[in-house]
């Protein structure tokens, strides 16, 4: 099966099970696929330093760190960091952080896009 270029964006915030799953989804897809990882609007608070067990969820880091020994990318979304004012954890991998305009053009030239 030939590499498809897969995105998957997390826009909502992390406070729930989806951002662990979308994570989760991303590591098993960069395993045969090239693979974006986006966060956008809510979705930008997962990359902060926030501690998920104090709510009964797993903890972000060994996804997060899965996806850059693979090669995934990781980007994160300018004006919703800037817009919520937030400051991103040091997750020892490199999140890109683009303007919207350049996420935009990162799901245009996706042939498969997951949204969460």
């Amino acid at each position: 099966m030939a590499k498809k270029n897969l995105t998957v964006i997390i826009r909502t915030n992390p406070f729930s099970w989806k951002a662990f799953e979308a994570l989760r989804q991303a590591v098993g897809s960069a395993m045969e696929h090239n693979v974006n990882v986006i966060f956008i609007r809510d979705g930008v608070y997962t990359l902060t330093d926030w501690n998920p067990k104090l709510i009964g969820i797993e903890p972000f880091d060994k996804s997060i760190s899965a996806l850059g020994m693979m090669e995934a990318k990781i980007y994160a979304e300018e004006e919703a960091i800037r817009e919520r004012g937030i400051k991103l954890k040091d997750w020892g991998v490199d999140i890109n952080i683009k303007p919207k305009e350049e996420i935009c053009e990162l799901i245009k030239n996706s042939e498969v896009v997951l949204t969460w």
